[in-house]
């Protein structure tokens, strides 16, 4: 794929001209099986692809927190982990975010970054998301489920009591948090 839409067909050998994102392209990525491109742009949408780039999945708003106001700045790094199932996207304004791209749900909140461009995206096999930039020293993300769960109740200190739960939760059956 390039900036202007053109796709490489490797088994003609040509390329096609094709209208892959909003906008003027900023980045792609390919799911880790090749198939299913993530094309980023200049307006902060992120389009998603069949496995052909032929038929459109759907848009993101890939850089915006609030998917009732504009992006916020071109996208400029996608990845996907090993599963498929996430997509990390960076924005010039230094946002960094998850997506489901199979319900194009944003997955909880922006995380936090130092604020400048975010360059490069990768995922470890580990869950783990690393993020850099021009000025962004490499970043580590853990992603692990296991291990963020640890780290919420360690920071907790415990999981909510029967009297808390009943307070909070009281339409479900108690049951240990941490």
């Amino acid at each position: 794929m390039t900036q202007e839409g053109l796709v490489a067909d490797l088994r003609s050998g040509r390329m096609e001209p094709r209208v892959l994102g909003e906008d003027l392209i900023s980045t792609a990525a390919f799911g880790p099986d090749g198939t299913r491109p993530a094309v980023g742009d200049t307006l902060g949408r992120v389009t998603l692809w069949d496995g052909a780039a032929r038929a459109r999945l759907g848009v993101l708003d890939g850089t915006s927190s609030d998917p009732t106001t504009d992006a916020t700045g071109a996208v400029t790094a996608l990845a996907h982990p090993y599963d498929a199932r996430t997509l990390a996207v960076a924005g010039s304004a230094g946002s960094l975010q998850l997506w489901e791209p199979a319900s194009r749900r944003l997955l909880g909140t922006t995380l936090p970054t130092p604020g400048d461009e975010i360059r490069a995206l990768a995922f470890g096999p580990d869950a783990t998301l690393y993020a850099s930039g021009t000025h962004v020293p490499v970043q580590r993300y853990d992603l692990n489920p296991g291990h963020l769960i640890t780290e919420v109740c360690r920071r907790a200190g415990s999981g909510l009591s029967e009297t808390a739960w009943k307070t909070y939760l009281p339409d479900l059956p108690y049951r240990r948090t941490c």
